[in-house]
């Protein structure tokens, strides 16, 4: 391809990607100057719609000049594509690279809203602990190794250490690293299987779908297990490397010793990760021992096994747990609970799924709705990723199945291999794990998927009849509109909001200084109450506790505003919030505590408030006069 051809065409590329830098930074410039005044239910609507319409702009001009071609050459062929549609030329490369940059940006100012807005923190229950923990260790009451999962507490510290940001922001900031970590490995994995630049971009707009995000055990909160889940792809993208890696040069290879290193990150992020990793690579390793029997000179035989890699995060994990018992207590449990529902019949999960699902009619909603607001981007890639793994299988004389069978066969063994592992999980009574299990098999989707829609485009545009067609033609526009509404459906639940009945995770000035103040000046003989174990968790987040805070009680729902003074034998400070009362009240729609209990709470005979502020209450009750 000549350069005259592919000039007439850069200009308006050039131009759109101007636009859509300029976008970006007036949009960051827009959420940064309307901060969050209190706590806000939600994200997405307390948000400026300036925000929400640069964002479309931009992403929308990064989906155009990735996937739409440019200005066609007199021949029918897109004149900023080589004409072999294996190779892009290096003008249409560039344009393509800026376009993920200007998708990675628009996805960053996404991922960063809590900050740019200026939210205090942004995470309740378990965040708030591991603000705790991070708060301990930066103060030198306790060391990272008395911890199970030190990773993101030390993280945050270091960040903490270095920038000279809050404590709160520092944790803030490392959950974006982690999201950061998973949009630039999933491209690179891909890339090292497939070496042709459209299979990058296909994955980079891949991983902006955030598929592991689900908000049901895996969120966008400093959550240990979501930031290990997502660091996770840069250890798959070690592993692709390692399998390439020239075994003659030297015993150990550097990408070998990355990976190796990589694990022990892993472990320290999150130990109950690596169990599932175990699964996961002791079933590729079995692939890979099953396939030199069966081909000794297939594409399998000719990689790297995976063997000592397999046996180091074995040693790993049983080295690292051999110190914390807690994670032998919690494999006896699931696996008691599985037990159980073999021999005994129990269908605590199924009565799990009842209840929510009774919780979800109360106020409205349902199963079936809840279920497509969340997953329905990670069904499509599913059955994206499940057809190429059957293709795989069963197809045979293809060169361009060949080439990436080995990795389709691993990834779709570590599906299965982490099937019965859901299964184990689903069947303990009160659990949700098995969606952290479900989180990590979303990262092999993901890859999967990524290759699947590769595979067909390349399927598509190879064919001389499809070469020639306005409708799709090599550069397939249609993936644009496909991942836009992909995009607009999966980034509509990745923070918990209204739309999918929880309220947003945001913890507002107001609601830190109020605990603060309730720890400071509280007499110390009378304990706190709260809702649904808010006051333990800021108990930790305030005081660093070592160990869970857990002696502070929730009032029934039954009680609040009734009959406080009775359900307690001893004097109790009450504590109330905004982020309490916008849950339960429109969150949730008044399943548990409705809006005439929180108002009756002031009336109630021998119950006192002692501490107000606009979104903090705090109350005293006292349990002799209410005798009264």
């Amino acid at each position: 391809m000549s350069s005259q051809s592919a000039a007439p065409d850069d200009p308006f590329r050039k131009l759109a990607l101007a636009i859509g830098f300029l976008t970006v930074a007036v949009t960051a410039f827009l959420a940064h100057e309307s901060p969050a005044a209190g706590y806000e239910l939600s994200i997405y609507t307390m948000t400026p719609d300036q925000v929400w319409v640069g964002l479309l702009v931009a992403m929308s001009i990064a989906l155009a000049v990735a996937f739409v071609p440019g200005r066609r050459s007199g021949d029918g062929n897109d004149a900023t594509n080589g004409n072999d549609g294996d190779e892009p030329s290096r003008g249409l490369f560039t344009s393509r690279l800026l376009a993920l940059g200007l998708g990675g940006l628009a996805m960053t100012v996404f991922a960063a809203l809590p900050i740019i807005r200026g939210y205090r923190f942004f995470g309740h229950h378990d965040a708030l602990t591991h603000l705790g923990w991070a708060r301990a260790i930066a103060e030198g009451t306790i060391v990272p190794f008395d911890l199970y999962y030190p990773g993101i507490h030390t993280v945050t510290v270091l960040v903490n250490a270095v920038l000279g940001t809050s404590l709160e922001h520092s944790l803030m900031l490392t959950v974006f690293l982690s999201l950061v970590v998973f949009w630039v490995f999933v491209p690179l994995c891909i890339g090292t299987v497939v070496s042709d630049r459209r299979a990058v971009v296909i994955a980079t707009f891949s991983s902006f779908l955030l598929l592991p995000i689900t908000t049901i055990s895996m969120f966008m909160t400093a959550h240990a297990m979501s930031q290990a889940v997502l660091f996770s792809a840069l250890l798959f993208y070690l592993f692709v490397k390692y399998l390439r890696a020239d075994r003659t040069l030297a015993s150990i290879s550097a990408v070998g010793i990355a990976l190796a290193v990589t694990s022990i990150a892993t472990v320290v992020y999150h130990p109950q990760l690596v169990a599932h990793l175990i699964v996961v690579f002791l079933g590729i390793s079995l692939v890979q021992f099953l396939a030199r029997r069966i081909a000794a000179t297939g594409r399998i035989a000719s990689q790297t096994p995976m063997y000592g890699q397999s046996l180091f995060l074995v040693a790993l994990f049983l080295v690292w747990t051999s110190n914390h018992g807690f994670f032998g207590g919690i494999i006896d449990h699931f696996l008691g609970s599985a037990v159980e529902f073999i021999l005994a019949g129990s269908n605590t999960a199924g009565d799990s799924v009842a209840t929510q699902g009774a919780s979800l009619g109360a106020i409205g909603g349902s199963l079936v709705e809840i279920f497509l607001k969340l997953f329905l981007p990670q069904l499509v890639f599913s059955i994206l990723a499940g057809g190429l793994i059957l293709v795989a299988v069963f197809v045979r004389g293809s060169d361009w199945l060949a080439r990436i069978r080995p990795e389709t066969l691993y990834f779709g063994a570590a599906l299965v291999g982490l099937v019965p592992l859901f299964g184990i999980y689903f069947l303990a009574p009160d659990s949700t794990m098995y969606f952290r299990v479900f989180g990590l098999m979303m990262v092999f989707v993901t890859l999967l998927g990524a290759l699947a829609i590769y595979g067909l485009c390349s399927r598509f545009s190879g064919a001389s009849r499809w070469r020639q067609s306005r409708f799709v033609p090599s550069g397939q526009p249609l993936l644009a509109v496909g991942f836009a509404l992909l995009l607009l459906l999966s980034l509509a639940a990745v923070f918990s909001s209204p739309y999918t009945y929880t309220p947003t995770a945001h913890v507002s000035d107001q609601d830190i200084q109020g605990y603060e103040t309730t720890f400071d000046d509280r007499d110390a003989e009378v304990d706190l109450v709260g809702l649904r174990n808010g006051p333990n968790r800021f108990d930790d987040a305030v005081n660093g506790n070592a160990e869970r805070m857990r002696v502070h009680r929730d009032v029934p729902e039954s009680t609040l505003g009734r009959n406080l003074t009775e359900e307690f034998e001893e004097d109790r400070y009450l504590v109330l919030t905004q982020y309490d009362y916008d849950r339960e009240v429109i969150a949730y729609g008044e399943l548990r505590y409705s809006d005439a209990q929180f108002s009756a709470v002031e009336n109630e005979r021998g119950v006192s408030r002692i501490h107000s502020t606009d979104e903090f209450e705090r109350y005293y009750v006292d349990t002799e006069m209410g005798d009264t």
